[in-house]
């Protein structure tokens, strides 16, 4: 999955956005038909922005078929004019390549918009989120603080030390917390992919200067080996992957965080970073996607990165009884007589 499709507007539907600014439309459904984004339905506003949504939306809604949905709110933003809610509808029940290709083109599609003119935006994947109950949670949800940045960060723990000093021998100090950084949409997409099992592995990286987690790679039957040859070197990553491997006469499918570290040629910042940032990710991949690992690896060397590896890593046992078999005293022949005494020779010069 690229982080862009190539996928663009026509003239009608940019034609379409610039109406949409006037105010008088409602709803607008956009989807993706022959490569290109074109405009499915649209709707003018008759009532308020509740009303119009639980009037409009659900027949709009088809559990198979994605599509992009513009809802116009009832708020008015003095510089850029009335806003917007942006919602992106891929249903799990699409076909996987409409999936991927809807996830790959939201940013195009914003930016066609105006982002400026966004100012909320949903992700849905069954017809019981397209509700105007759930944009409401949504919009409880985002009122929730934000995570801090880097900088925020570290004001926090310098104004905590402050607040909390005490100089003695048996004075300890808090190193900086974990760091949050918010995931991209391509990344939210990717993992809603890995849960429902349409791809077994994912490759996230950090973009230090906006502070955001970014999708670098997945695929659908990715191998140890294949992997090895998507990782950079001297940059640090976060990978999900299914490990499918046959144990006792059984397949099992078993799930990997792995944290290749980055390179010595790195910068000393990057390494911190993603030290700091690996649990945030866990956490939030655990809580909000309900998604379990059965082992957390790091990888300094991502040569170690084989089939071997990961399958010692799960069943240890086997390479410790392949061990004691492998050092084990050899059984005496078995046509070997019984053993003979030999009687001691006086010595004649005693």
């Amino acid at each position: 999955m690229s982080h862009q499709s190539g996928i663009t507007a026509n003239d009608s539907l940019r034609k379409k956005i610039g109406e949409m600014k006037d105010g008088h439309i409602r709803v607008v459904v956009i989807v993706i038909e022959n490569e290109t984004l074109v405009i499915k339905e649209e709707h003018n506003a008759q009532h308020t922005f509740n009303e119009d949504f639980e009037q409009m939306i659900p027949p709009l809604v088809k559990s198979n078929r994605p599509a992009y949905y513009f809802v116009r709110l009832d708020t008015v933003n003095e510089i850029s004019g009335h806003n917007w809610l942006f919602i992106v509808y891929i249903p799990d029940e699409a076909k996987v390549r409409e999936r991927m290709l809807y996830a790959s083109t939201v940013a195009t599609l914003k930016r066609e918009f105006g982002l400026a003119y966004i100012t909320e935006e949903i992700r849905a994947s069954s017809i019981n989120e397209m509700t105007i109950n759930s944009f409401h949670q949504h919009i409880r949800t985002q009122a929730a603080p934000p995570p801090r940045t880097i900088r925020e960060e570290e004001m926090h723990e310098i104004k905590q030390r402050e607040i909390t000093s005490d100089i003695s021998v048996d004075s300890k100090h808090q190193t900086l917390q974990g760091l949050m950084f918010p995931f991209d949409e391509n990344v939210l997409e990717a993992l809603h992919l890995f849960k429902n099992q349409t791809v077994n592995y994912i490759q996230m990286e950090i973009d230090h200067e906006k502070e955001r987690i970014f999708l670098s790679h997945s695929e659908s039957t990715a191998t140890p080996e294949h992997i090895r040859t998507c990782l950079p070197e001297n940059a640090g990553r976060y990978h999900l992957y299914r490990f499918t491997h046959d144990f006792n006469n059984e397949t099992i499918h078993s799930t990997f965080f792995l944290y290749s570290v980055p390179g010595h040629g790195s910068k000393i910042k990057q390494r911190m970073v993603y030290a700091s940032c690996k649990e945030s990710v866990i956490d939030t991949i655990e809580k909000k996607f309900g998604i379990t690992f059965d082992r957390k690896l790091e990888l300094c060397d991502i040569n170690d990165l084989t089939n071997d590896y990961l399958f010692q890593q799960l069943h240890p046992e086997v390479l410790a009884s392949a061990s004691k078999t492998s050092f084990a005293r050899p059984k005496a022949p078995s046509t070997r007589g019984p053993r003979r005494l030999l009687k001691a020779v006086d010595n004649p010069d005693e």
